[in-house]
């Protein structure tokens, strides 16, 4: 530093240019790094406030239909009443099974580990996969109602309840395998097992990705495949 400047001028200046840098390396590299980690942050958020929403939205279906059946007793205005609240529900149902099942890919990020991500993922193909099934209407919202109380229970509930999570885990998956599992009488699909999807060659995906998302979306499909051709074949008489 030049003799004429003080001492207390010397450390001011070398404030100043520590400054100008610190704020340059924010600016040009610390800044957009945050930036894409609150992005990825807040998709991880919003696909598991969907997943929940969508969710609320299948088990309040469910439990109003089974709680408000059509009375034979009902007057005509009563019953055409009921007949537009219930066509509502179903069709809200039915809106919650397909967004659950077009988007559980997503859950791959917004859940940590192996287990939940893909229970999520086998919950919501086969939500979808008993309401699009034959089953009888009572049957298929007892199912959607059992399965959604204890997803919800275990993927929402407080950490503090960490004994009715456990149980949660336990039924819930005891219940898709039941799901899951055809009749000995079903038919068996003529085409086998669906293919492996086929990636453009031209996607830059890493291959860890890309095997667990073959292996994903496979098993959506096998697993709603399934669950909707759950019943045995009408039998032909004489």
């Amino acid at each position: 530093m030049p003799d004429w400047m003080p001492s207390w001028g010397t450390t001011a200046l070398i404030s100043i240019v520590t400054s100008l840098l610190t704020l340059i390396v924010a600016g040009r590299y610390v800044s957009p790094l945050l930036e894409v980690r609150n992005r990825r942050f807040q998709a991880k958020m919003q696909a598991r406030e969907k997943f929940q929403a969508n969710m609320l939205d299948v088990l309040s279906a469910a439990t109003h239909l089974l709680a408000a059946p059509i009375a034979p007793e009902a007057t005509d205005t009563v019953r055409t009443a009921l007949r537009e609240e219930r066509a509502r529900w179903r069709a809200q149902a039915d809106e919650a099974t397909k967004y659950l099942t077009d988007h559980a890919v997503q859950l791959l990020f917004a859940y940590a580990g192996s287990r939940l991500p893909d229970l999520a993922v086998r919950y919501s193909s086969t939500a979808r996969g008993v309401w699009i099934s034959d089953r009888s209407e009572e049957r298929k919202l007892t199912a959607l109602q059992d399965i959604t109380l204890h997803c919800h229970a275990l993927f929402f509930d407080s950490a503090v309840y960490v004994r009715q999570r456990a149980r949660s885990w336990t039924e819930l998956e005891r219940l898709l395998d039941e799901l899951e599992t055809p009749a000995p009488s079903s038919r068996r699909w003529k085409t086998g097992s669906p293919p492996a999807p086929r990636w453009p060659a031209e996607t830059e995906i890493p291959s860890p990705f890309r095997a667990r998302c073959d292996k994903l979306i496979v098993r959506n499909a096998r697993s709603t495949r399934s669950v909707a051709r759950h019943s045995p074949p009408p039998t032909v008489s004489g």
